[in-house]
C-alpha cells in the first residue's frame, strides 16, 4: 500500500477506508506541497504537447461545459487555453513513465484497474458543468489552486451506461466545498455530483479513475466462462404455433448447468484470481538485453532489477520447483535452491555477486547464467 499511503498522507489509510471510501468525498491537505510533482509537472505537459502525436479523443478542450471542435493544430491549443478553455489529455498513464508507474502501483495497492487523465485549466475558468462519474476518482492537484463543489448522489452506484446527463441533478447544496492547493488530494466516490473552478492562477491536476468491480462485473466474467460450454452457444428452438415447450426445456437445462457451475468449489477463487491479472500493464521492453545480447556487460558487478510495473508471485510446486507469476506471464523454475529463491525474489535490485553469496554451490556457466538469461529474455528481469 506504499503508493496509496503516499497519496493519502498524512491521513490514515484505515480511517479513510472505514469512513470515506465509496461513502463520501474528502479533501486531504498535503503534508508536502511538492510531493505530487514527482509524478507530473508543467515540463511533462509541455513534453506531451510538443513530442506526442495527440488527437481526439485523447486530447480535447471544454469551456463552460461545452466541448470545442477538434483540432490537430498545436497552435490552436495554446490559443484555446488563452481564451479560457480547459485542456484534457486522456490516458496519460500510457505516455509519461512516472504516471505509468503511479497507475501500476495503485493497481496493485487497491486491486482494481486505474487510468489517469490530465486537466489544465486557465485561471478563474470552469471547464465542465456539474456532473458525476461512474467510477471513483482521486484528484491530484499538481500546481495552482482549484475550488471544488461536491454534492450527494441522486443515483446510487451508477453503472457506465447511466450517464449523469440523463439523470436528475441534486437539489441540495454541496456537502463539501474546498480549495485544492499543490500536493492536495480530493477523493470523490462514483455517483457524487461535482464541478470545479480554477482560482487566480492556471491549475494543473491529474484525475485517477478507479474502476472497481461489482456484482455485475462478476456476472460478466461468469458469462465469458460459460461461452466455453457449447450448450450456452446453441440457438433456442423455433416456436411453432406458439408452443414454447422446447424453449422451456432448454432453459431448464441451462439453469441446472448454471446452478452446478455456481456450486463448483473453486468458482469464486477463479474469479478473484482473475482480478490479479486483469488490465495489468505489459512487461516493459529492455533492449538489447532482452534479445539475449550484452546481459552481463559489467561482469560480476552487473546489476539487475525486477520489472518496475509488476508484482511477483511465487508458488512452490515441489522440491526446488517454483512457479513464478509476473503480470500475465507465468514461468516454471526447476532445480533452484530455496535460499536463492527466497533472496532473489525479495530484492528490488541485486548483482551476480549477491547471487554467489546466496547460492555458493551453483556454477556461473551451468546454473546462474542460464537462469538470469531466461528471466531477462522473458522480460521479467531488467539489466541495469
Amino acid at each position: 500500500m506504499k503508493t496509496w499511503q503516499q497519496l493519502l498522507a498524512p491521513y490514515p489509510i484505515d480511517q479513510f477506508l472505514a469512513e470515506y471510501w465509496t461513502q463520501k468525498a474528502i479533501h486531504i491537505c498535503a503534508d508536502r506541497p511538492e510531493k505530487l510533482q514527482t509524478f507530473f509537472s508543467w515540463k511533462d505537459l509541455n513534453h506531451l504537447l510538443n513530442y506526442h502525436k495527440l488527437a481526439e479523443p485523447d486530447i480535447r478542450f471544454s469551456i463552460e461545459g461545452k466541448s470545442l471542435p477538434k483540432t490537430s493544430n498545436s497552435q490552436d491549443w495554446s490559443a484555446r487555453l488563452r481564451e479560457g478553455a480547459t485542456l484534457i489529455v486522456n490516458k496519460v498513464h500510457h505516455r509519461i513513465p512516472t504516471v505509468t508507474q503511479l497507475a501500476a502501483n495503485l493497481r496493485y495497492d487497491i486491486g482494481y484497474e486505474t487510468h489517469v487523465n490530465l486537466y489544465c485549466s486557465p485561471a478563474k475558468q470552469q471547464g465542465f458543468d456539474c456532473h458525476y462519474d461512474t467510477h471513483d476518482v482521486l484528484i491530484l492537484q499538481i500546481d495552482g489552486e482549484k475550488k471544488w463543489f461536491v454534492y450527494r448522489e441522486t443515483v446510487l452506484y451508477p453503472t457506465p451506461d447511466m450517464h449523469s446527463a440523463n439523470q436528475p441533478k441534486p437539489e441540495e447544496p454541496p456537502y463539501l466545498e474546498c480549495v485544492l492547493k499543490p500536493g492536495d488530494v480530493l477523493y470523490i466516490p462514483r455517483g457524487h455530483w461535482h464541478y470545479a473552478v480554477a482560482c487566480e492562477q492556471p491549475s494543473l491536476h491529474l484525475t485517477v479513475g478507479i474502476e472497481c468491480q461489482t456484482g455485475l462485473s462478476w456476472l460478466s466474467w461468469l458469462s465469458n466462462e460459460l461461452k466455453n460450454n457449447t450448450d450456452w452457444r446453441q440457438r433456442f428452438p423455433v416456436v411453432v404455433n406458439g408452443n414454447t415447450d422446447a424453449i422451456e426445456k432448454q432453459l431448464t437445462a441451462l439453469r441446472q448447468h448454471l446452478i452446478e457451475t455456481l456450486h463448483q468449489p473453486d468458482i469464486l477463487h477463479k474469479y478473484i484470481d482473475s482480478l490479479n491479472y486483469r488490465s495489468v500493464p505489459p512487461l516493459p521492453i529492455n533492449l538489447p538485453a532482452q534479445m539475449g545480447t550484452d546481459i552481463f556487460h559489467n561482469g560480476f558487478m552487473t546489476r539487475f532489477a525486477w520489472s518496475p510495473l509488476h508484482r511477483i508471485r511465487i508458488k512452490q510446486i515441489g522440491e526446488e520447483h517454483y512457479q513464478v507469476q509476473v503480470g500475465s506471464k507465468q514461468i516454471d523454475l526447476k532445480g533452484v535452491p530455496a535460499k536463492l529463491v527466497e533472496n532473489l525474489f525479495n530484492q528490488d535490485e541485486f548483482s551476480l555477486i549477491d547471487i554467489a553469496d546466496w547460492a555458493p554451490a551453483l556454477s556461473f556457466d551451468g546454473d546462474i547464467a542460464p537462469l538470469i538469461t531466461r528471466l531477462v529474455t522473458e522480460g521479467i528481469l531488467h539489466v541495469h
